[in-house]
């Protein structure tokens, strides 16, 4: 999936967050994508078919002129889905929206209570009351020894979220900054992801896998009780193409710095792919996996795995 980075201005201050600090030391980004941008993308990749694309930042909610740009998307009969921390009011208009017929969904990134201000929560849950049947969580492991997950089940509970928690792994930038979790660490993150799993289940709630997970962070016993918990299992990148202000493109926040191009030199998102593709290669090799094991392991040979994320070369090379 493609996603249109609207803008950097953010208040979270996430310590895992891979954007905050890259686009702040990026003196050649503009702060916003304007409602121009977007269209003159739509138009070119028109042929490519897009039937969704992500809006996020920074935050959406930042964005002044959040829903023109759902509006446009809709006009081009796209799906928009905004990923957002929902702690800011709700951008101008938004309160009007009919969930019933805007074709929209929400991917929220939470945090347990004491991540809050009393203005931030009391937004998130003004957000929720509208919006509930059409959002649902999102949450990045990136404390093992502190991390728990009960918070999450409680808030689906409560506000009547999709019940489904889109679930990611903290992960390196080039030349760092942020929190995420070791490569030596990950068995204990694949224990501690099935122990979510396991609680999630038992409320009836199932568990995704986003970015960062890797096939040899479980064993064979382990993936077959994440299968029977109706867990998403995903051990390839999939990375989206994030289209950013002056329709720079790159393929994620990790490897933002070692790879960007003019999306409207490429024809179609498959050949914008391939192109940042050449780029990452350039920089960082054809190695395979971010382990010395990966290229003798059956499942990456077959595709099964990615091998982790590039992002753990990337910071090798910084």
């Amino acid at each position: 999936m493609a996603n249109l980075y609207l803008t950097h201005k953010c208040k979270r201050g996430c310590p895992f967050c891979f954007a905050r600090k890259v686009l702040k030391a990026a003196d050649d980004v503009d702060e916003v994508l304007t409602l121009e941008e977007i269209e003159t993308f739509l138009n070119h990749f028109s042929g490519s078919r897009i039937k969704q694309l992500g809006l996020l930042g920074g935050e959406p909610f930042q964005y002044a002129q959040l829903c023109d740009a759902i509006q446009l998307l809709k006009r081009h009969h796209v799906h928009a889905k905004i990923f957002t921390s929902a702690t800011d009011p709700l951008p101008e208009g938004l309160e009007d929206f009919d969930i019933s017929c805007d074709d929209i969904n929400f991917i929220v990134n939470v945090g347990d209570r004491s991540t809050y201000n009393d203005r931030q929560f009391a937004n998130l849950e003004h957000f929720f009351g509208k919006f509930h049947a059409i959002s649902s969580l999102s949450y990045t492991i990136f404390d093992l020894e502190r991390d728990n997950p009960e918070f999450l089940f409680d808030m689906i509970d409560r506000y009547g979220l999709v019940r489904n928690i889109r679930t990611g792994i903290a992960l390196p930038i080039y030349k760092g900054g942020n929190q995420y979790i070791r490569l030596e660490d990950y068995q204990r993150a694949g224990a501690y992801f099935v122990s979510c799993a396991e609680q999630a289940g038992k409320r009836h709630i199932t568990m995704s896998m986003d970015c960062g997970f890797q096939a040899c962070m479980f064993n064979d016993a382990q993936i077959g009780r994440l299968t029977r918990l109706g867990s998403d299992i995903n051990f390839m990148c999939g990375s989206a193409l994030d289209i950013g202000p002056g329709l720079q493109a790159w393929n994620c926040f990790p490897l933002f710095q070692l790879g960007r191009v003019n999306a409207l030199d490429a024809s179609t998102l498959e050949e914008l792919s391939g192109m940042l593709k050449e780029k990452l290669d350039e920089v960082l090799g054809k190695q395979p996996g971010v382990l010395p094991e990966c290229k003798d392991c059956d499942l990456f040979v077959r595709r099964r795995c990615e091998g982790g994320c590039k992002s753990f070369k990337s910071i090798k090379a910084s």
